[in-house]
């Protein structure tokens, strides 16, 4: 399903792709579409409640992240992917706090006390194009913004969205589809292993 969305791409000025520290990463934007995980992605149905973390999933190429080549993440229910080797997924989303160094380094489209848990809600990844272009896709499609929207007597904004991870590149790229935000906020960004 293709809807109207917001992207933020992070990118890496060529003059720093080998060093890669996060500060030499840059911000864009652009409208475009957003297009959903296709059919065969894989789900992650763990990451569906409430404060949970993926297993170690596998990328599919090899992703340079602040200097480390990484080859594997994790998906957290909190709107976060994590390269650490911590199990972390808390709610207290703040980039500087010391409860996350276990799960540093880590990139947040939308870091949150988030909820997957309507039967609509996809928690799902997959690797689209050929080797040396492979983009990894992590979407938190239909989320509930408040992990008590269940249950509340006022329904609570549902959002999509996802991370991308290119290959080569190593860009790093948020997509949101259309939403009510209804006032909601949430930490938006990238950190290092410190």
């Amino acid at each position: 399903m293709k809807k109207q969305t917001l992207f933020l791409i992070l990118l890496l000025s060529l003059n720093f792709i080998k060093a890669q520290n996060v500060q030499n990463y840059y911000f864009s934007h652009s409208i475009g579409s957003y297009v959903e995980t296709s059919a065969t992605a894989t789900l992650l149905s763990s990451v569906r409640a409430d404060d949970a973390i993926s297993s170690a999933q596998n990328i599919g190429f090899n992703f340079v992240y602040d200097g480390s080549t990484y080859t594997q993440f994790k998906m957290s229910s909190n709107g976060f992917i994590s390269f650490g080797t911590g199990s972390n997924s808390r709610i207290s989303n703040t980039f500087t706090s010391a409860l996350y160094s276990s799960s540093r380094p880590f990139i947040a489209p939308l870091w949150d006390d988030l909820s997957g848990t309507s039967t609509n809600s996809v928690a799902a990844y997959e690797v689209t194009g050929s080797a040396p272009n492979r983009v990894l896709t992590v979407e938190w499609r239909n989320w509930f913004w408040d992990k008590n929207a269940a249950t509340n007597p006022i329904p609570n904004p549902t959002i999509s969205f996802q991370v991308k991870l290119y290959e080569t590149t190593n860009a790093i790229e948020f997509c949101y589809g259309t939403s009510n935000f209804g006032g909601m906020t949430a930490s938006i960004g990238i950190s290092n292993s410190a």
